[in-house]
C-alpha cells in the first residue's frame, strides 16, 4: 500500500507520480482482454460506448464483440482475429446424471465428463487452441496405440477408466429411458394430433364454404385469420407474392386496419394461424410416414 506524505512534504515530482498512476489505473480498469487463449489484444471499453477515441490506437473497439455471462467462459469480450473461431465453439456445460458434468460444443465436440465443474472452461481452451490449429489435436481414446499398457497404469489412471465406464453405463441407461419415454409420449399425442387435424380440417372447409363474408365482422375476420388465413401460405421458394393470383402478405393487417384491431391482437392471431397451420402439416407428415410400407 503506498503510504500518503502530508501536504508540507509532498513534492512536486510526488504529485506527478500521484497523477500517472491514478492514470493508469484509471485506463486499466477500462481495459478488457480478449477471451480466446493466449491472445493478449485489449479494448477500451469506456472510449468505445461513449463514441470516443482509444488513449492508444491498438486499444480501438472496432469489430469486438461481447460474449453473455450464460455461456461457459462467464462472458467476455471477442476480439476481431479470434470472433469466427469462439462463435463457431460456442459452448454450454451440461450436467450428467451421475453428478458429473461435461461440455458441449457448438461442433458437436463433447469432453470427458469431470467431477467439478471448474475443469470445463480449461478444457474448453484447450479445445479452442487444437481447433484454431495452436496444439496438436488429442489422440483418440479408442485408439490401441495410445493406450497405456498395463505395466504403466496407476491408481489414478485406472481409477479414469472405471469412471469412464461408469459414465457410459450411465448414459445407456438413461439413453432407455428417454427413448421409453417418447415412445409413450409419441403413442399418446399422435392420436391426439391426428384428431385435432381431423377437425380443424373439417372446421376450415366448412367456414370456407359459408357464402357470408367473412370479412364483415370483427370476430368472423379473426376466426377466419386463424382457421384459414387471410395471407397466402405458399411456401415455395420460387413463388413472388403479387396480390393477383395469390393472396399476398398484406390481407391481415387489411383486416386489422378495417376493424381496427390492435396490432397485438393482429400479431397473435397471425401466430395462432402458424400454430394450427403447422399443427395440421406435422400431422400430415406422421400419416404419410404411418402408409409408407416397412422395410424388412
Amino acid at each position: 500500500m503506498t503510504e500518503q506524505p502530508t501536504l508540507a512534504t509532498l513534492t512536486e515530482e510526488q504529485l506527478a507520480d500521484l497523477y500517472s498512476e491514478l492514470n493508469l489505473l484509471r485506463i486499466s480498469s477500462a481495459l478488457r482482454t480478449c477471451l480466446f487463449p493466449s491472445c493478449m489484444r485489449q479494448y477500451h471499453v469506456i472510449s468505445c460506448m461513449k463514441g470516443d477515441p482509444p488513449p492508444h490506437p491498438e486499444w480501438s473497439g472496432d469489430g469486438w464483440r461481447v460474449l453473455g455471462s450464460a455461456s461457459l467462459s462467464g462472458g467476455g469480450h471477442i476480439c476481431p482475429d479470434h470472433v469466427d473461431i469462439v462463435t463457431a465453439h460456442m459452448a454450454r456445460p451440461v450436467e450428467l446424471p451421475n453428478g458429473r458434468w461435461t461440455v458441449h460444443c457448438a461442433c458437436d465436440w463433447t469432453a470427458p465428463p469431470q467431477t467439478w465443474g471448474g475443469m470445463l472452461r480449461p478444457l474448453w481452451e484447450q479445445h479452442l487452441l487444437q481447433a484454431a490449429g495452436q496444439l496438436p489435436p488429442a489422440p483418440v481414446i479408442p485408439d490401441p496405440e495410445h493406450r497405456v499398457p498395463l505395466a504403466e497404469h496407476t491408481e489414478a489412471t485406472l481409477t479414469e477408466l472405471y469412471d469412464r465406464l461408469w459414465d457410459a453405463e450411465a448414459d445407456y441407461q438413461e439413453t432407455r429411458d428417454v427413448a421409453r419415454a417418447c415412445i409413450l409420449n409419441y403413442n399418446a399425442a399422435v392420436p391426439a394430433l391426428l384428431g385435432a387435424k381431423t377437425s380443424l380440417e373439417a372446421l376450415r372447409t366448412r367456414i370456407t364454404l359459408d357464402s357470408r363474408d367473412w370479412a364483415a365482422d370483427k370476430v368472423d375476420a379473426l376466426l377466419w385469420a386463424v382457421l384459414v388465413g387471410w395471407n397466402c401460405e405458399n411456401t415455395d421458394e420460387d413463388h413472388v407474392h403479387d396480390d393477383i393470383d395469390c393472396a399476398g402478405d398484406q390481407g391481415l393487417w387489411t383486416i386489422g386496419r378495417t376493424h381496427d384491431i390492435p396490432t397485438d391482437q393482429t400479431i397473435q392471431a397471425s401466430q395462432h394461424r402458424w400454430w394450427v397451420a403447422n399443427a395440421i402439416k406435422v400431422a400430415k407428415q406422421i400419416e404419410t410416414n404411418g402408409q409408407q410400407p416397412k422395410e424388412d
